[in-house]
């Protein structure tokens, strides 16, 4: 699967300058960010006015992903797809090689996944789902699920998907929208349809989660 590549992620905090010059940051994240600077010397960096994004839109993406978060339970697979090919193709080549080639639909699908399963439960005594949960996480997996994401290859042959950075010089507002969209109904779909009656109902919870960031 091929994604357009998105720009690199940037460590920046955004914000509207409103009436005596004081800043609203875009998100929680970005307010504690500029907290832990205290005693820094920065420079603002306006925005063009053709370039820039809606900052309340910006609000409402984190809102949403804040929603989600809150009924999101981590489904750790221990397994990668690499792993899991590796291990398909290797009983089917077996069989292949014993000319019978038949014979992984018969017991090659189950050898694979019976060494599937051995790994899996050897790597379980040492993973905490509850530990994987965290808000950044949680982004990561929306992304990629909306298929928001660069592939990246690496040396030993394997892949990587990294989700696209989110930071107002990385795309325009229309690009914005199209990703807002994407990531709304991968999380409708995935588990706040079984809390809400419909996407109306949810739209106006995550408008009440604005109130707080």
């Amino acid at each position: 699967m091929q994604t357009v590549k998105a720009k690199k992620s940037k460590n920046e905090i955004v914000g509207v300058i409103t009436a005596g010059g004081f800043l609203q940051y875009a998100t929680p994240e970005m307010r504690e960010q500029a907290a832990s600077m205290k005693g820094r010397v920065v420079t603002l960096k306006p925005k063009a006015k053709k370039a820039s994004r809606l900052i309340e839109h910006h609000r409402k993406f984190f809102a949403l992903l804040n929603l989600g978060f809150q009924y999101w339970s981590p489904d750790v697979s221990l397994i990668s797809e690499p792993e899991r090919y590796i291990a398909h193709e290797t009983a089917r080549k077996f069989c292949e090689l014993a000319d019978k080639p038949e014979m992984y639909q018969t017991h090659g699908l189950d050898i694979a996944d019976l060494v599937l399963a051995s790994i899996k439960k050897k790597r379980e005594g040492h993973c905490d789902p509850e530990a994987y949960k965290c808000p950044e996480n949680y982004r990561y997996q929306v992304m990629i699920e909306a298929v928001f994401f660069d592939l990246e290859l690496l040396p030993n042959g394997g892949a990587i998907k990294r989700p696209w950075s989110i930071a107002f010089d990385s795309m325009d507002q229309e690009q914005f929208e199209r990703i807002y969209k994407g990531c709304f109904n991968v999380i409708w779909h995935k588990s706040l349809f079984q809390v809400f009656n419909d996407e109306t109902e949810m739209q106006n919870a995550i408008y009440q989660h604005m109130e707080f960031l």
